[in-house]
């Protein structure tokens, strides 16, 4: 059973057409909430210029956008990841009168808070929880989904393991992060310690050691999880619209990565990539963490 997918909003309007000719594919857009309400975890990286986390700067002109998305037929959830941001009823009320589905949440309290207001809200565990130890043993009854942290991306037999919860697990399957990546502060950067891509990004400082334990999942391999989760996220609300589309479609399709990872790594880094992966096989790559994460689920 194919699973689908969780996909980002940039705030340009020609991705709304092209989501819904792909609806059968998708199970609901993720935005963030308006600027005056929370920020915006991809706040380091904005800029004036749409598609790259462009913001509405104004209510009117944030609300189009979600009335246009509920017009296509579409679902949308709000982000509202900062783990110590409670929400309170004021904004859950202005959501749901603009039809929000529910909300991608950062702690456990906004997860029951969100359920005694409407139990028919989805709830989303966000990444920023960075769920991976005890996650067998976590009570999740308040959520409808859990993304899962980078290293199960590398680590397929574990999460085979958690078969009672698999209909709540989703994974992130374009990341190129590194499974054991330290950086905390890229999530929620500060104007006092921004993300620095030099200084942080493992991708920089070590290409093809690197690379080894990145936590992509090929395009084309997302059968060898459809029967142990219960959907996707596909990253990239700081991409151009352009190739947002693009990052979809090989997922959607399921095709050769090929030509995405040229244009993220450029064609040298991405041809030895591939290389080393005719090398091995895919129960192989994509278990390279499993021992480890088997300990401590």
């Amino acid at each position: 059973m194919k699973r689908l997918f969780e996909v980002p909003y940039n705030f340009n309007e020609s991705l709304i057409p092209f989501y819904k000719k792909y609806s059968s594919q998708i199970s609901f857009l993720f935005l963030p909430p308006y600027k005056d309400d929370s920020i915006n975890t991809r706040t380091s990286i904005e800029t004036k210029k749409k598609g790259w986390c462009y913001m509405p700067q104004s209510r009117e002109e944030y609300e189009s956008h979600l009335h246009k998305i509920v017009d296509a037929g579409l679902r949308y959830v709000v982000l509202w990841q900062v783990p110590d941001s409670i929400i309170s009823t004021k904004i859950m009320n202005y959501y749901c009168r603009l039809y929000a589905s529910g909300f991608i949440i950062g702690n456990d309290k906004n997860a029951k808070i969100i359920k005694d207001y409407n139990s028919q809200l989805l709830v989303v565990g966000s990444l920023v929880q960075r769920l991976c130890a005890n996650i067998s043993k976590k009570d999740l009854s308040c959520y409808d989904f859990v993304i899962l942290y980078y290293p199960f991306n590398r680590s397929l037999d574990a999460i085979k393991q958690l078969n009672p919860i698999r209909d709540k697990i989703v994974i992130m399957p374009n990341t190129l992060c590194h499974i054991d990546c330290p950086s905390i502060h890229h999530w929620f950067p500060t104007k006092k310690q921004p993300f620095n891509m030099d200084r942080d990004c493992l991708v920089l400082k070590d290409n093809m050691g690197y690379l080894k334990k990145s936590g992509f999942i090929y395009p084309q391999h997302l059968s060898l999880f459809d029967n142990y989760v219960g959907g996707y996220k596909l990253q990239g609300r700081e991409y151009t619209t352009y190739f947002l589309k693009k990052v979809c479609k090989v997922y959607f399709e399921r095709r050769s990565a090929k030509e995405l990872l040229c244009s993220l790594l450029g064609n040298d880094i991405s041809c030895k990539l591939l290389e080393e992966l005719r090398l091995i096989s895919p129960q192989e790559y994509y278990n390279i963490k499993t021992q480890e994460i088997l300990g401590i689920i």
